[in-house]
């Protein structure tokens, strides 16, 4: 199945050498604008995420596989829209196969550690000999070049040596990564962004090239927008829980049956704060009249505030800010945002599909975040099956027939 003419990346082709997360993510988003997203994977054991736990499957979710049916939540997400192909670069009819299809497709990304898709004989330097067009992007942890270049790297070695697990919690908490794996990610989305600028770029030049995207240097672009150096140098400590230094309120309170987070950005917001709660005799007071008064006073204005918020219900505090149009949301769970009906009204939390299985109403996967008034985009398809599109693309696109794919298999290529 081929996408709608009418996606926003319709026409766009790309070989996708990635594994785990950062790389995935990347492609995914692209999957959802409409590129043709071909994964490659080696044989038999495919994507190392493909064993990844938990699993889906005819039975349900589980810690390990219960049928031969069963793929794991991280194949079912990230994999939404792409085809799968099996190829062993490790071979010499593996690597000609990659080359062969690397002169037909417009961007490769990969991310492996640097250095090792040359090793393989199919980096940027030799891709582009037979693609002078082509987009090449690499994701990795540090960076290709410097002394970290050659260093392994997951999200949470990433998220310490960002400086982001110096900042998130409380004054007195240990340092603690944040509960996603935030630096794939961040990386996935720059990378993807790198890769449309360079395609505009070669619209305009007619010129292909290297797009470099790396976690740590993502996770230094989001922590800068902060001036984590000028309030250390202000003696003040880096963890400031669900306090923004800069505003004040700004944080979560308590009430009756759970929290809500209210953010009073400027000194109108917090007049009408103060008239929700019924302390007209603060407005105007000095001690706080100003944002940079409240702030030196955080501690005795979320006090105010938490007199208040502690003795009615969530609901109660909502319905009154919100009236006064006040920033105010329900600190919720996970499992609560993801019935959020106005977040599956607008397919932003879709159900998850499986292959085999079809639609697993019982559990959730994102939506493409991204609409579009005069193209379509978004996740139409399940995950592929490993090599479930063999036939299709190699047949398509290097003019092979069943018979060479069953030697090629059988010899351990595909």
């Amino acid at each position: 199945m081929t996408a709608s003419p009418n996606t926003p990346l319709a026409g766009l082709r790309i070989l996708d050498a990635t594994t785990f997360l950062s790389g995935p993510y990347c492609t995914l988003m692209l999957a959802g604008l409409g590129a043709e997203v071909i994964k490659v994977e080696q044989p038999r054991q495919g994507d190392p995420a493909r064993q990844s736990p938990p699993f889906a499957g005819p039975r349900g979710g589980s810690g390990s596989p219960e049928t031969p049916e069963d793929m794991s939540f991280s194949i079912l997400k990230r994999c939404r829209n792409k085809k799968s192909i099996t190829l062993n670069l490790k071979t010499e009819k593996g690597k000609e196969m990659f080359l062969q299809l690397a002169r037909q497709v417009d961007v490769v990304v990969e991310n492996f550690r640097p250095g090792i898709m040359d090793r393989l004989g199919v980096g940027y330097n030799r891709l582009r000999e037979v693609n002078p067009a082509l987009i090449y992007c690499t994701i990795s942890g540090f960076g290709i070049t410097g002394a970290y270049a050659g260093l392994p790297a997951f999200d949470i070695v990433v998220q310490a040596m960002s400086g982001l697990m110096s900042i998130n919690g409380l004054p007195d908490s240990p340092p603690e990564k944040v509960g996603m794996t935030l630096g794939d990610m961040a990386a996935g989305l720059f990378a993807a962004v790198g890769i449309l600028a360079a395609l505009q770029h070669r619209h305009r030049t007619g010129q292909g090239q290297l797009v470099e995207c790396s976690m740590l240097d993502a996770l230094m672009a989001m922590i800068l927008d902060d001036a984590p150096d000028f309030w250390a140098s202000q003696g003040l400590p880096m963890k400031v829980g669900n306090r923004l230094r800069r505003l004040t309120p700004f944080n979560s309170y308590p009430t009756t049956d759970g929290h809500v987070v209210i953010a009073g950005g400027h000194d109108g917001l917090w007049e009408r704060i103060l008239q929700v709660m019924g302390r007209e005799d603060l407005v105007g007071d000095p001690r706080y009249r100003r944002q940079a008064d409240r702030t030196a006073r955080a501690d005795e204005v979320d006090a105010i505030i938490a007199a208040w918020t502690s003795v009615h219900t969530t609901q109660e505090v909502v319905d009154a800010l919100v009236r006064a149009e006040v920033p105010v949301g329900p600190v919720r769970n996970v499992l609560e945002a993801l019935e959020d009906r106005e977040l599956l009204q607008r397919k932003a939390v879709v159900p998850l599909e499986h292959p085999l299985v079809g639609t697993l109403p019982q559990f959730k996967a994102m939506g493409l975040p991204i609409k579009f008034s005069e193209a379509e985009a978004g996740f139409t398809r399940p995950a592929p099956l490993l090599g479930e599109h063999n036939l299709e693309v190699y047949s398509r696109m290097l003019g092979l027939d069943e018979k060479t794919l069953a030697d090629l298999a059988g010899e351990g290529v595909i």
